[in-house]
Parts: structure tokens; C-alpha cells; sequence
């Protein structure tokens, strides 16, 4: 054995080569050692066998051992090709630095033991597949079975640090970066989802990265390493970013965002983020679910300080959110939630908005809302508005409700603290602190119905529509109009809001237009037109015309009440004006008197003093009234204009002045002057003319003064009085030609009761023919041989009675009475 060693010995100082030498498994070609003061090792080609032991941690220290040997008996190794599980290694050891390389990966280092660690320091691990460099320092300690790896590489066009432990089964890392610019390589080797990668390569931009640290766990299992996906976190930098998180938008741009893994997600934390000079502060976006069983979602979480215009709009709308909000003015707080499914799910793109409104004008659709602050939100495809404070100069409230984007309607509680409509002193509509519900249908046309008020507005393509569908419901809230209404429809109508027509019926409980036979007019069908030029009114198919800026009314063919009419202007609160009434063709008529007229003019001053003046067929009347007085007086007119001014067409042909006076509440005093004409056609004459023939010595009157034709006249007087209901004859005188009539008496007009005492005088003729006659306690006989017949007419206007009065009663008619009979003065009717 001696000899052997030596001779080995020997053999190796003068070095040992082999061309070809096999044993078992084993294969060495071109195999040369030498020993020097340690050997040396060459070899071409070595074939190893795969061995059946599985790699394992276990025997890392027998690992280590075993290349301890290299660097303490060899000084050289160079095996050019060492062929091992199909795959063919270089290794050549020098200077204590043991490379090795193969098809795969480059490795060069060196180790040593202290005490039960192991140090290895490896200067270059290079991995030729995805171009990697590693290096750094491996220490094992057998004691602990702890193995520490900590050094810096490059891969992926990424430059940083590492650290690595493994204790037993677990194994940690943590690694960071240096600036890098190209982060789809590193990105691709991962076996993520395609949308992921879109998502942090493509949709995600950035022209710097860095990765401040990436840390994380596993457990050596039987069937390799797993990962810990919840201890799995890190962060990193990306700088002058640009998102683009929908198709057809322009990007969010950062000045840089913190991307953030943690538990399965990945969280993009934005720097100063800016949409289209949109200020985005506290927008982020998130990748969650990257693992487990819930579908990956992409979560879009965008606060925007900005109107509600075209911009937001445009965000919306490219997630098929068609919402008809807008706003001008103030900026508002939008902020929008997406949620998109990152694969294919029955899981549909989940989209939230809340916008907390400032003051400025907003629109739904094209309805103006003057808020003053309020919230608005979009879920599940209904907007809600919340405590929308509204304030307008003419109302002012709170609005609630919801917007169904599908049917395209708008339901809303306003909370009216206050609706006021008019000019600034003079409004015409207030509502105060009550709750309006209403609908805003934008489907069509915008249509907005306020059930509560019967209102309705349509916002048609070519005008608006206001329909008023009963005058009722507003009425509590009107004030102070012009006409007192009670109910009614109306339809206004406009094209540019400076200029309106309307077109409806109205109601009203009193009247003062009336037609023929005295049928009033409650009904009132109307027209007309507001511009800035004041008001048209039209009613009764344009008989009526009232011209609000010029205070004037124009009647044709149409009668009015001028007492009712004064009445309904004294009951609204608003400022009285002169008023100008026009007629044509129409009847006046005030209390108790009535002027037919072909026309007139009526002028109504403020102070509710009246002057009005009238004519027909050339006959003029004139009607004032001052203060309480109303005085009348028509001078020398026809037949045709005093009955109905006396309510009498007892009186027929002839002239008549009528003159009237007082007020008619207390006494009014009136004279009817009588030139020409005939008596007839009323129950008391014929009553009268039926008595006078049953008595022969009064029958003698019918000719040629009394007959059924009438009582001819040729002047006369009648001054009377008015109170109340009655009508107090102080003096009658008719003058005719056969006879002269004299009288006095009343007629209560209410009760139509009627109790009068006349005097009849025949012409002296007559007396003379029935002076041979016996003297009757009726007749009185004048020593003109004038004969006087006193009689007396009483019971009803429908059915009066007469009969004879005695010569004392006709003795008590009053003296100026008797006095005219006797002296039959013509004078008066000059008077």
C-alpha cells in the first residue's frame, strides 16, 4: 500500500492523463490531474448520472462540505462540459472563485465556514433565459437551519436589492428598486390576467418607476413553493403618470401616483391628478380580487371639483349614463364610483355618482333650479336629489326626489317656503310654507304637472305651454286682481318669454256682463295676449277687449253692470286706476236704471268717481256719480232711451227729460218732464179705462182724450223720490187734450204694491155737457164748468184696483197740485 501511495503520489506530481475512462454510470473523457501543492483538475467531457435523491435543505451542510473540499485540495478545476440532467456545465475553479455556467444560468463565488455557518459570497449569478444578474451573500446556519441571502440584481431592465431567510419550511423576501423606465417586461413574466396587464402596463402609464419595496412569504411544500398571497404587499413610484381608464376619454394625468399590493389588490394612489384641467385631488384606483374566488374588479374612484358641464358629462356618458343634470355658475363636489368586472361575469359595470352641489344655477334637463346647496346621487339607475335649497327671487324652498333614467320622469316634493309672482310691490300670486308635489316628464317634450295646483307646463320644440287647469286651486294664493274669479281654465302659451297668449274659460260667482233679457254672463270665454307693451284681454268671442296699459275697456254688443263692476274693483286690494269703458251697442245699466245706447263712454277714476255719457239715435244721457251721489239726466230723448231708464213703457212717443239725483243708498230725487206722446199699454191704465165706462158720466172722457189707444198728452210733470224699494210720487201732472191729470201716491217696486190718488179735470166742453147732470159725491165741478173726478188705485202692479175717491179726498191732494189743475201752467216745461 506504501509502495502504491508513493507511486500515486508520484504519478500525480507528474501528472495523470486520460483520454477515456468509464466506470458504472459514469463517462470521463480527456481527464488530466497533476499535484503541485494542490491539485489540479482538467476534463473535456463528463456524463454524471441523474440522481434519484430529491434536492432538499436537509443536506444543504454535506452541500457546502463538499465544495469546502474544492477550495482546500484543488488549486485549478477546469471541466470544459459536465453533461447532467440534459443539461451541460462549465466549471472552471481558480483563485479561490468557483464558476460554473451552463445552458441556463452563470454562477461564480466563493465559501467558507465559520464555525456552524456557512458564507458564500457570490460575485455574479447570471440567468441567460431572462437575462437576470445576481449578486450578493448566502449564509447558512446548520444550527438553526436558517439560510440568509441578501445582494442587488438586475433583471428586467430593473436595478435593486434583495433580501431572502428561510427558517424551516417559510421562506421571506423583500426587494426595492432603483429608477427604472420600462416596467411591461417584469410585468409579462407574471402569470396575471390579460385586463390586469392591460391595466398596469398599458391603461396605467408612467415615464419613471421605482420600486421602494415588495415584500412576502411561502411555505415549501411537497409539491413546491406556495405563496403567501396575503402577506404579499408592496409599493412603488411611478412618476408623470397617465391613466387611461376608459376608451375614447382623454387620460387622467399625476404628477405621480403610489401603487400599492396589499391583500390581493392593487391600489393606485394619485398625486395631483388632473382630467381636461379638472382638478381630480383624492381620486384613486384600484385593482381588487386579484386572487381567491371573487372576480377580479377594476374599482375607478374619481373625485371631481367641477361644474356638472360637457366634461363630466363625458365621463358619464362613456359608461352609458345618460343623466340629465347640468349646471352653471359655481363649481360642485362630483365624485364617481365604477366598479368593472375584469373578465366575463354575469357581474354588469356598477356605477355610483354623488355630487354635493354649491350655489349656481342647475338643470334637469332644460329646467332651471336655482340652488343654493343640495345633493345629488346616481345608483342603480335612479337619481336622487336631496335637500335641494332652492332660491329664486320669486320662490324659494326645498326639493326632494328621484330621477327614473329609464322612463325618463322626475318625481319631487318641494317644500314652498315661499312663492311670490308680480312686481317687486305688487304680487298677484304668494304661497307660503307649503309642500308641492310634482312630476317632470322629459321623455318627449319636458312636461311638468303640479297636481296639488291643477298646473301644468310642456316645453314643446316651438313655444312652452302653461296649462292652468283650475283657476280654484290657485285662487287662495291670487291677490289682488283686477277681476274677482272664482274658477276657470287657462292656457298660456310663449316662444321667447318676452311675449305670452293665453286662451281659456273663467267662472265667476258674481257678474256685471250680461246679454239680452238680463242673462248674466259667469261664464267667460277669453283670449288675449301679454307683452312687454302691457296686457290684451279678449272675452265673448272679442266683444270684450281690456287694454290693461291703457286702462281700457271696449264692449260691443255686449251690456254691463256698472255698479257690479265698481262693487268687484272695491273688493280687490289692488291700487284703483282710471278706467275708460267703451261700448257700442250696448246696454249700461246702474241699480235700478238702464241705458240703451248705440254708445259710450265711461270714465272710472280712481277714487271710484264716475262720468259717463251716452247716446242713441242722436239722444244723449249723462250718468255721474261723486262719492255716494249718482245723478242721471237725459235730455228731450225718445220713448226708446227713457223706459228702460224708469223701468216704464207706460209712456210712449213724445220727449222726455229725466233728471235724477242722490245717493242710492239713503234718497234719490228725480223729474220727468213730458212733451207730447200717448199713456197706454200698462194694467193700471187699462184698469182705469175699463172702470171709467161702467160709470155714464165718465164715459164721456173716452173722446177724445182716454181710450184704448191711450191718453194722448201734450206736456206734463211727475216728481218723485226714491228709498230704498219704494218709489214716492210727490207729484203727478199729465196734461192732455180731453182732461189734465193730477196725483200723487207710491209703488213698492219689491213688494209691487202700488196705492195712488189722482184727479182727473175734464176740458170745459165736457163739463158743460154733463153740467145738467146731478151733482155725484165724486165730482167736483169747477165754475168753469170744468168737471173733477177723484180716483184711487191700489193692490198690485199685476193686479190694481180702482175706484172713486169722494170730492173731500180730492179737496186733500196738496195744494200745488190743485193749483196746476186750475191755472194749467205751461211754464214748466221750460223749467
Amino acid at each position: 500500500m506504501v509502495v502504491l501511495f508513493v507511486a500515486l503520489f508520484y504519478w500525480l506530481k507528474a501528472g495523470i492523463d486520460v483520454d477515456d475512462l468509464t466506470f458504472g454510470h459514469y463517462k470521463i473523457d480527456g481527464l488530466y490531474i497533476k499535484l503541485d501543492k494542490k491539485l489540479t483538475l482538467k476534463a473535456h467531457n463528463i456524463v454524471i448520472p441523474q440522481s434519484k435523491a430529491k434536492p432538499s435543505f436537509e443536506n444543504v451542510d454535506k452541500v457546502f462540505d463538499n465544495i469546502k473540499y474544492l477550495f482546500t485540495f484543488f488549486d485549478y478545476i477546469e471541466l470544459e462540459k459536465v453533461h447532467f440532467k440534459n443539461n451541460d456545465l462549465n466549471i472552471i475553479f481558480i483563485d479561490d472563485i468557483l464558476y460554473v455556467g451552463s445552458d441556463d444560468y452563470e454562477i461564480a463565488g466563493n465559501i467558507h465556514r465559520e464555525g456552524e455557518k456557512y458564507i458564500a459570497d457570490v460575485s455574479m449569478l447570471y440567468l441567460k433565459k431572462d437575462n437576470i444578474d445576481i449578486k450578493g451573500q448566502l449564509i447558512y446556519d446548520t444550527s438553526n437551519d436558517r439560510l440568509n441571502t441578501k445582494g442587488e440584481f438586475d433583471a428586467y431592465h430593473i436595478k435593486g436589492r434583495f433580501k431572502a431567510n428561510k427558517e424551516n419550511n417559510t421562506i421571506d423576501f423583500t426587494l426595492n428598486s432603483e429608477e427604472f423606465t420600462d416596467l411591461k417586461t417584469l410585468i409579462n413574466k407574471f402569470p396575471l390576467k390579460e385586463t390586469v396587464k392591460s391595466w398596469i402596463v398599458e391603461k396605467v402609464q408612467a415615464k419613471r418607476y421605482r420600486l421602494y419595496a415588495l415584500s412576502g412569504k411561502g411555505e415549501i411544500k411537497d409539491d413546491g413553493f406556495k405563496m403567501d398571497f396575503d402577506a404579499l404587499k408592496g409599493n412603488a413610484l411611478l412618476e408623470d403618470v397617465q391613466i387611461y381608464y376608459k376608451e375614447k376619454l382623454s387620460p387622467v394625468l399625476a404628477e405621480s401616483c403610489i401603487l400599492t399590493y396589499k391583500k390581493g389588490g392593487l391600489y393606485f394612489n394619485l398625486k395631483n391628478p388632473m382630467y381636461q384641467d379638472r382638478n381630480l385631488s383624492g381620486s384613486k384606483v384600484s385593482i381588487v380580487d386579484l386572487v381567491g374566488e371573487k372576480p377580479t374588479t377594476l374599482v375607478v374612484d374619481l373625485h371631481i371639483r367641477s361644474v356638472i358641464d360637457s366634461v363630466v358629462h363625458e365621463i358619464l356618458q362613456a359608461y352609458d349614463l345618460q343623466i340629465p343634470v347640468t349646471q352653471k355658475g359655481s363649481m360642485a363636489k362630483v365624485d364617481v364610483k365604477i366598479d368593472v368586472p375584469l373578465k366575463k361575469a354575469t357581474q354588469k359595470t356598477s356605477v355610483f355618482v354623488n355630487v354635493d352641489l354649491e350655489e349656481g344655477d342647475v338643470y334637469i334637463n332644460k329646467v332651471k333650479l336655482p340652488v343654493l346647496k343640495g345633493n345629488v346621487q346616481y345608483d342603480k339607475g335612479f337619481i336622487t336629489l336631496k335637500d335641494i335649497d332652492l332660491k329664486e327671487s320669486w320662490y324659494e324652498g326645498r326639493a326632494n326626489g328621484k330621477i327614473d333614467l329609464k322612463v325618463k320622469k322626475v318625481d319631487l316634493k318641494f317644500d314652498a317656503k315661499q312663492v311670490a309672482i308680480g312686481e317687486e310691490n305688487e304680487k298677484f300670486f304668494i304661497l307660503k310654507n307649503k309642500q308641492l308635489p310634482l312630476t317632470l316628464d322629459y321623455s318627449k317634450n319636458i312636461v311638468v304637472d303640479i297636481p296639488t295646483l291643477k298646473l301644468k307646463i310642456v316645453n314643446r320644440p316651438k313655444d312652452m305651454l302653461l296649462q292652468v287647469g283650475a283657476i280654484e286651486k290657485i285662487k287662495p294664493y291670487l291677490k289682488d286682481l283686477e277681476l274677482q274669479i272664482n274658477g276657470g281654465n287657462l292656457d298660456i302659451t310663449t316662444k321667447d318669454f318676452e311675449s305670452y297668449t293665453f286662451k281659456g274659460v273663467l267662472h265667476r260667482a258674481s257678474c256685471f256682463f250680461y246679454e239680452k233679457d238680463n242673462v248674466c254672463l259667469t261664464r267667460v270665454p277669453c283670449s288675449g295676449t301679454i307683452t312687454k307693451k302691457g296686457i290684451d284681454f279678449y272675452a265673448f268671442n272679442k266683444r270684450l277687449h281690456f287694454n290693461a296699459d291703457r286702462s281700457r275697456v271696449k264692449l260691443k254688443n255686449l251690456n254691463i253692470d256698472l255698479k257690479e263692476f265698481l262693487s268687484s274693483r272695491k273688493k280687490s286690494k289692488i291700487k284703483n286706476k282710471r278706467y275708460v269703458i267703451t261700448g257700442k251697442n250696448s246696454k249700461l245699466r246702474y241699480d235700478n236704471h238702464t241705458l240703451v245706447m248705440d254708445s259710450y263712454d265711461i270714465e272710472v277714476l280712481p277714487n271710484g268717481n264716475i262720468n259717463a255719457i251716452g247716446s242713441l239715435d242722436g239722444d244723449i244721457v249723462k250718468l255721474n256719480k261723486k262719492r255716494k251721489i249718482l245723478s242721471l239726466q237725459a235730455l228731450r230723448v225718445k220713448d226708446k232711451m227713457l223706459h228702460p231708464l224708469i223701468d216704464f213703457d207706460g209712456l210712449k212717443k213724445g220727449r222726455y227729460t229725466l233728471k235724477m239725483s242722490g245717493d242710492p243708498g239713503k234718497e234719490r230725487k228725480g223729474q220727468i218732464i213730458v212733451e207730447g206722446g200717448v199713456m197706454s199699454g200698462f194694467k193700471a191704465y187699462n184698469n182705469t179705462l175699463a172702470f171709467m165706462n161702467t160709470i155714464p158720466a165718465l164715459a164721456t172722457l173716452q173722446d177724445p182724450g182716454f181710450s184704448k189707444k191711450g191718453f194722448k198728452i201734450k206736456e206734463g210733470v211727475v216728481e218723485y223720490r226714491m228709498i230704498g224699494d219704494k218709489v214716492i210720487f210727490d207729484s203727478v201732472y199729465i196734461k192732455g187734450g180731453s182732461a189734465t191729470i193730477v196725483g200723487k201716491g207710491e209703488v213698492n217696486i219689491k213688494k209691487r204694491s202700488i196705492k195712488m190718488d189722482l184727479a182727473i179735470q175734464t176740458a170745459r166742453e165736457l163739463g158743460k155737457f154733463v153740467g145738467s147732470l146731478p151733482l155725484l159725491g165724486y165730482i167736483l165741478m169747477g165754475k168753469d164748468k170744468s168737471m173733477t173726478v177723484g180716483l184711487k188705485i191700489t193692490g198690485t202692479l199685476d193686479k190694481p184696483k180702482v175706484r172713486t175717491s169722494t170730492a173731500e179726498d180730492i179737496l186733500t191732494l196738496p195744494l200745488q197740485i190743485l193749483k196746476r189743475t186750475i191755472e194749467s201752467p205751461a211754464h214748466i216745461i221750460n223749467k
